[in-house]
């Protein structure tokens, strides 16, 4: 008898052990296990600001990974347990989504630590309509039309007016695009049409926007919302002629000054220019930070242009001006970016994430007012062409354009 009786007992503890879930099972508060930490499938994540404005931004669970959706745009992270809670991590910006599972989704906060710690409220639900709906959308909608190129002007009237060049593609209610400004772009846009208005949106792991606008006689009258607290109102009309200052008049080198610099690399070791080895070699020095969304973009792209031309002749050094205040930390994120966009060119870290501080370092130059900017040198050493500012993929055209004259300029300097 005692032996049944032992029997029993083990396997009523093993049949117990064996319904245990696993720990990340068991942060499914929602109800339910999965093997995988968050329910596959599409997602819509919402992010509020102290205007009560909520920022959406779309994103896919595959497995245990996340891939966030602005438009063209796929942004993969993993998601994996923080003591109590989840995390994704995003790539190379010093940012991360933390939040647990609920009955209806999943519930947290962005910390955005390049920003004093910033965080913002997240809640993110299951999506059944599918990654292009992104904002709410009345069921008998009578869109505007909002297709094309709009010349805006942002904070009209005050000290800091600029002009900027907004690009529309609309397909019914559904919208993108994105600002082009003589310092960069807002990157890849997404949203809807809704009746009169236009809500577009952008969530990349830097920055969280938010553009509202209404049609009115012929002129979009918005506002721009970005992160916990900015805002500043747009006004855009329709313009197909419209252009900005060209990007490669804005920045000029002081004719008195010498091209020359000597900053750490990553490896801690100090490293020259002027310097034999860039000894009758076409130089492209960018002005960049890790933090900086359009300076990633531009660093593929450089990436991309370092592996076709390099065994001709051609040399990147990468000037890193970066938030963190100890060498060791700028190191580290300048590493994590290179590994990143996989770039094998040169990174030297050159200061603080400021431009004033980059136009100090950099006496040569009459003024830095943008990152990134990108200096071309000839094999003699001479600057032939200083581009302010990058025209990234959300550009669509202007991309392909700038990217076209970059390559004709290389091939250029490296037959001279």
């Amino acid at each position: 008898m005692n032996k049944f009786y032992t029997l029993f007992v083990c396997l009523i503890l093993i049949l117990s052990c064996s319904d245990q879930p696993e720990p990340h099972a068991q942060l499914n508060r929602g109800g339910g296990y999965s093997k995988y930490l968050v329910a596959q499938g599409q997602w819509l994540g919402k992010l509020n600001n102290n205007e009560n404005k909520k920022i959406p931004f779309n994103f896919e669970v595959t497995k245990d990974s996340i891939f966030i959706i602005n438009s063209e745009e796929r942004i993969g992270a993993k998601i994996s347990i923080y003591k109590d809670s989840l995390r994704v991590k995003i790539p190379v910006f010093d940012s991360e989504l933390r939040f647990i599972k609920t009955k209806d989704g999943l519930r947290g906060y962005w910390h955005n630590n390049t920003k004093t710690n910033q965080k913002l409220l997240f809640h993110a639900f299951l999506n059944q309509k599918g990654q292009k709906n992104r904002f709410d959308v009345d069921k008998n909608n009578i869109y505007s039309l909002y297709g094309g190129n709009w010349e805006t002007t942002f904070s009209k009237g005050t000290k800091n007016e600029y002009k900027s060049l907004a690009i529309f593609h609309q397909e019914g209610e559904f919208a993108t695009g994105t600002f082009i400004t003589e310092t960069g772009d807002y990157r890849y846009l997404q949203g809807n049409v809704c009746n009169d208005s236009i809500f577009l949106s952008c969530f990349d792991g830097a920055h969280a926007f938010l553009f509202e606008g209404s049609l009115i006689d012929n002129v979009i009258h918005g506002v721009f919302y970005s992160g916990l607290q900015w805002s500043e109102p747009w006004v855009s009309f329709k313009n197909d002629s419209f252009a900005l200052t060209n990007p490669y008049m804005l920045t000029q080198k002081v004719e008195r000054e010498r091209l020359e610099f000597t900053f750490p690399n990553i490896d801690g070791e100090n490293l020259s220019y002027p310097d034999n080895r860039f000894h009758n070699k076409v130089v492209i020095i960018q002005l960049f930070g890790s933090w900086c969304p359009n300076c990633v973009d531009e660093t593929k792209f450089l990436a991309g242009l370092y592996d076709r031309y390099q065994d001709r002749g051609l040399e990147i050094i990468g000037l890193a001006f970066e938030s963190p205040k100890k060498l060791s930390d700028k190191i580290a994120r300048v590493k994590d970016l290179k590994s990143h966009t996989g770039s094998k060119y040169e990174f030297l870290i050159a200061g603080n994430a400021s431009k004033k501080e980059a136009q100090n370092a950099l006496p040569w130059l009459n003024e830095v007012s943008s990152f990134p900017t990108t200096i071309f040198v000839d094999k003699k050493g001479h600057i032939r062409k200083i581009h302010t500012g990058f025209y990234g993929p959300g550009t669509g055209e202007h991309y392909a354009k700038y990217t076209a004259e970059v390559d004709a300029l290389i091939e250029g300097l490296l037959n001279e």
